[in-house]
């Protein structure tokens, strides 16, 4: 089982959505998926019809282990929750010196079962976004073609760091995407943006070729709680998600 973190010290950056799409695609080319939602904001989590109570939470007060809060959400694809608790929860584990490798504790029991967990974090660097990195084989970054997301990236780059010097020595960035983006868009700034990220030494080799386009349903398919590729496999998102997990495993089978 691989473990892969959808990581950015940014929000609005889409990847929540990067993290469903990812998985989904994952799905469609045959693989068992596990999502965590390891995000307060439990955005992943409401894009699932019909959960049931088991959560993070849980785990994390110590009341369940990750295996016993597992959701089959569709064939091949299972979920494990967040609630809105995890937030002050999250500040009072972080008091804990032991709390970064909990998720990487309990993964064991869950690897037979799966062939690929995506984790999707919190858009800042706090201790939820440690433990998912502590736990990760590697992980993958969604980047908005503007300054902003630029500062946050570089963050997550000396949180990267950080997490391998303290903890994880054998995480990788694997992949660094572009969103609400394409070649061929109109916009100067945004083709200059895409131009200098591939520049900066940090990034070299690792920005993808696929970027993901502006599109109407991805946007229907989260309301209405399924898959792009359920609900418009034709369109431009079920295609540029599908072209970059493909592009993305071959990425981290290296």
């Amino acid at each position: 089982m691989k473990v892969i973190a959808i990581a950015q010290h940014k929000g609005g950056v889409g990847k929540t959505t990067s993290a469903l799409g990812i998985g989904h695609s994952l799905v469609l080319l045959g693989h068992r998926v596990l999502l965590i939602d390891c995000d307060p904001q439990s955005n992943l989590s409401s894009s699932f019809p019909d959960l049931q109570p088991a959560n993070l939470c849980m785990v994390l007060r110590g009341e369940a282990t990750l295996a016993e809060v597992v959701q089959p959400v569709s064939e091949r694809l299972s979920l494990i929750a967040s609630r809105p608790e995890l937030s002050p929860l999250e500040r009072m584990i972080g008091a804990d010196a032991t709390h970064p490798n909990l998720l990487r504790r309990q993964l064991a029991a869950l690897r037979p079962h799966y062939d690929y967990l995506v984790l999707d974090t919190p858009p800042s660097m706090g201790p939820m976004t440690v433990m998912s990195l502590v736990a990760a084989d590697c992980v993958v970054a969604p980047m908005r073609p503007d300054p902003f997301a630029f500062a946050g990236f570089y963050k997550l780059l000396d949180m990267l760091d950080a997490v391998r010097d303290n903890f994880n020595p054998s995480l990788e960035l694997k992949g660094v995407f572009l969103t609400q983006y394409h070649p061929s868009y109109r916009g100067q700034v945004y083709h200059d943006f895409a131009a200098e990220l591939a520049r900066q030494p940090r990034v070299q080799g690792l920005l993808t070729g696929t970027s993901i386009r502006i599109n109407a349903k991805l946007v229907e398919a989260v309301a209405l709680k399924i898959s792009i590729h359920a609900h418009a496999p034709d369109s431009n998102s079920a295609q540029d998600y599908l072209a970059l997990t493909r592009e993305l495993l071959t990425r981290i089978a290296v």
